[in-house]
């Protein structure tokens, strides 16, 4: 009778009565199936969506003029301002951004948190607004500040070169990719973490990445630069590009040069510390939806090594005379700038030059004039540099000043 009353021997209930449970196990699979089938359908129209998305254009342009850069003073992390031709050149750069890639809508400026770079955004944004554009936000990071000196910061250019006891070392820090001066101590007439340096950089940098004391730098490399910039770059920048905003970075010769290394993967280490980045020149990069660059675009000006067009006629000019195409001006290709100025070297007055004449004043004072960094080769920012002291009627000078 015990035995009779145990669960496992009662009998089963009839097939009929176990249907309904089959049933439910049923329609829970099903369930399953559907849900794990509507997510896999959500991730590829996710997917889909994202590439279909037409990346936003990048726009780089470094700032205008400063005071130091007329000065000829290193400047890297000390604030100085623009000079009246730095304010004239950015407002120069808004206008082309107007008039030769007026398709281009601004989302976003990042921007230093340097005053020079700054100014030059906000009279970019000033331009844009003007013109029936809608401002777009202006985003400062410390990140995109320009590369530090060390203890060469605020000294003369013209006198460093002249008087400094090693000039390989100094061409070695100023001209190289891991080549890093002295730091500056503490007692550096412009110390960068002075109480208030520290909190002049805060104010400006306040709605960014907080900024500790250790991440100001006492000197950088180019390479210290490229890991500065590349955490912006990975998870700020790229992400906005990708999901479609046109953003404009306005920063420093080298800033940018450390950028560049982020966005373009083929720059090699040696190219990047003579990468043209002249004031005020606006530089767009296009890219794909993997966040490769796309290149070329037709119609558009480049010089290599960079895979981003230039703005302007400057470029236009400089790969007229590069007949070779290799990013760089030769003494032979050089002569073509004086041709072009037949009467400023007809040194005779006769209407005829000679041989000798043209040699002496093209392939040799023309270089020695443009060639900064001595290499024997004048690449894009050099050229600029020269054109615009011939703009200013600056006499020619050999002094190889390193303002790269």
């Amino acid at each position: 009778e015990a035995v009779a009353r145990l669960p496992f021997s009662e009998s089963p209930p009839p097939r009929a009565a176990r249907q309904p449970v089959r049933h439910r196990q049923r329609f829970i699979l099903m369930g399953a199936v559907r849900s794990r089938s509507l997510l896999i359908l959500a991730q590829l129209a996710a997917s889909t969506a994202a590439a279909l998305t037409t990346p936003g254009r990048l726009v780089l342009l470094r700032h205008g003029e400063s005071a130091w850069n007329a000065a000829g003073r290193f400047t890297g992390w000390e604030d100085v301002p623009l000079t009246p031709r730095g304010e004239e050149e950015a407002r120069t750069a808004a206008e082309l951004l107007l008039t030769e890639a007026g398709d281009v809508r601004i989302d976003t400026v990042y921007t230093s948190v340097l005053g020079r770079a700054l100014r030059t955004a906000g009279l970019c944004v000033e331009a844009l607004r003007r013109n029936g554009r809608p401002p777009p936000p202006i985003l400062p990071t410390w990140r995109l500040n320009e590369r530090h000196y060390g203890m060469l910061q605020g000294l003369d250019k013209r006198d460093t070169l002249e008087k400094w006891p090693d000039p390989a070392a100094l061409r070695e820090w100023r001209l190289s990719f891991a080549g890093r001066p002295p730091p500056m101590a503490a007692d550096h007439p412009f110390y960068s973490r002075s109480p208030e340096r520290l909190a002049a950089l805060r104010a400006a940098n306040a709605d960014g990445e907080p900024l500790r004391d250790e991440d100001v730098p006492l000197t950088e490399s180019i390479a210290d630069c490229v890991s500065r910039v590349r955490p912006f770059w990975e998870n700020e920048l790229l992400p906005a590009l990708l999901d479609g905003s046109n953003c404009l970075v306005v920063g420093h010769a080298n800033g940018l040069r450390a950028l560049v290394a982020c966005v373009q993967q083929n720059v090699d280490d040696e190219s990047l510390p003579s990468l043209g980045l002249p004031n005020g020149l606006p530089l767009i990069y296009e890219l794909e939806p993997d966040g490769s660059v796309r290149y070329p675009s037709e119609g558009r000006c480049y010089v290599p090594p960079l895979q981003a067009y230039y703005l302007g006629d400057a470029c236009l000019v400089f790969n007229a005379l590069d007949q070779d195409r290799s990013g760089a001006l030769s003494r032979d290709e050089l002569l073509d700038v004086c041709r072009a100025s037949f009467d400023s070297i007809d040194g005779d007055g006769d209407g005829q030059v000679a041989a000798e004449e043209l040699a002496a004043a093209c392939g040799d004072e023309l270089l020695r004039d443009a060639d900064t960094n001595g290499d024997g080769l004048v690449n894009f920012l050099e050229y600029m540099a020269w054109w615009n002291r011939q703009k200013r009627g600056a006499a020619g000078t050999s002094l190889k000043s390193f303002d790269q």
